[in-house]
């Protein structure tokens, strides 16, 4: 059997997957950056490129997912982190930032170099 889904339910779906991990991975970043633990559509909107209804619909499934939970006792909806949530959102943080949190050739990560001697960094660099 095929698909049920058209090209455009497809698309839709697609949409709302980035915009579910778009908004997990800001949200962890977000915490992370000291801005705070509790999260609703219109501090997300300045960091994200979808809508505020897209980010409330983000909000949505992830709460239907277990990853985030209502923020009780709060005057708008406001979510917080699971902890299931939150190392999704580290894992999804992780896994698209990787790249620039690695040390350059020659680049000492650990501090144990100074000037221009890199033999103690490991990376076979001995400039």
């Amino acid at each position: 059997m095929g698909s049920s889904l058209n090209a455009n339910q497809k698309t839709n779906e697609l949409d709302r997957l980035v915009n579910r991990e778009e908004v997990l991975e800001i949200c962890y970043w977000y915490q992370g950056e000291g801005f705070g633990d509790v999260y609703n559509s219109l501090a997300m909107n300045t960091f994200l490129k979808c809508d505020g209804d897209a980010i409330d619909d983000a909000f949505l499934e992830l709460t239907e997912q277990g990853f985030l939970k209502p923020v009780e006792d709060s005057t708008t909806l406001a979510y917080q982190f699971t902890p299931v949530g939150k190392k999704e959102g580290g894992r999804l943080f992780n896994a698209s930032f990787a790249d620039l949190q690695k040390a350059q050739h020659g680049e000492c990560a650990a501090g144990c170099c100074d000037g221009d001697d890199h033999s103690a960094c490991g990376d076979g660099c001995t400039l």
